[in-house]
């Protein structure tokens, strides 16, 4: 089942998790849209029509994107501005249920969590434009005060981890592809380097098919694995000789840029309060 692709009916109100930015006006507007919600009961339409046009479907629809989104629990949440903002809100109407999140056709907002990058003059403003959403200075207590519902359908997710745990394999990842980079002679001769690329590769190969088995149900894993096959690649390129630096080497140089570049853009603009959007 996809994340958000199975449906369950239900009966009530289903309480879930999303993030928010914020408007200049303490206005809360989806990451990937400026339309703010209300106060109060909101209601989903569908957008995927041209300009002008009437939606041929009320939103959510099994065939269609359409719908408000939120995540079963905070730990499914995937975008870097729930480390700011992270709201508890209501859904009811029709739902369409996933493995790790719900779309929905009417939604609340219920309880609200601001992190102290929040400016403090800001976050009066949210309070004074929703005035019925209990608004927290602490996660974990918006948390046990208005928990997520547990649905069938959710996938469990990984227990939290060390902040240190997830490093360690990336580490030693970058620390292959650096002694790949290094000149022949430091490592000992030409013979010497060769054997060091091709152990490291498959190492690394042998790491990224592991990750997987180990925590199948861990969201980050894919993108993990791309980086250890890529590390992989980049180890065996001196095999290929000047193809290799040309063929391998350039473009995972410039994919790895364009990745820090934008991963840099995405923690800026979480960051960012209030964001642009009114």
């Amino acid at each position: 089942m996809d994340p958000y692709a199975g449906f369950e009916p239900s009966v009530g109100e289903i309480a879930a998790v999303r993030t928010f930015r914020i408007g200049r006006g303490g206005t809360l507007c989806p990451l990937f849209s400026d339309e703010a919600w209300e106060d109060g009961a909101n209601e989903a339409r569908c957008r995927n029509v041209p300009p002008g046009a009437v939606a041929l479907h009320p939103a959510p629809d099994p065939g269609c994107t359409c719908g408000f989104y939120a995540y079963g629990s905070e730990a499914a949440v995937e975008y870097r501005h729930e480390r700011h903002v992270l709201a508890v809100v209501s859904f009811w109407g029709r739902v369409i249920a996933g493995t790790r999140g719900l779309r929905a056709q009417h939604g609340r907002v219920e309880a609200l969590w601001l992190s102290e990058t929040v400016p403090p003059e800001l976050a009066a403003r949210v309070a004074r434009r929703y005035p019925s959403v209990a608004l927290y200075r602490d996660r974990a207590a918006m948390l046990a005060e208005h928990p997520p519902t547990p649905l069938d359908c959710y996938e469990p997710m990984p227990a939290a981890r060390r902040p240190w745990s997830g490093r360690w394999w990336s580490a030693a990842a970058l620390s292959l592809a650096v002694a790949s980079t290094l000149p022949a002679d430091w490592l000992g001769g030409v013979a010497v380097a060769q054997w060091t690329d091709g152990v490291a590769f498959f190492l690394l190969m042998i790491a990224a098919v592991a990750l997987g088995w180990r925590r199948p149900d861990d969201p980050a894993v894919p993108r993990r694995r791309l980086f250890l096959f890529a590390v992989a690649l980049w180890t065996v390129a001196p095999f290929g000789g000047t193809l290799g630096v040309l063929f391998l080497r350039l473009p995972l140089l410039e994919v790895a840029v364009l990745t820090v570049v934008q991963w840099a853009r995405v923690v800026r603009a979480a960051r960012r309060f209030p964001a642009d959007v009114d």
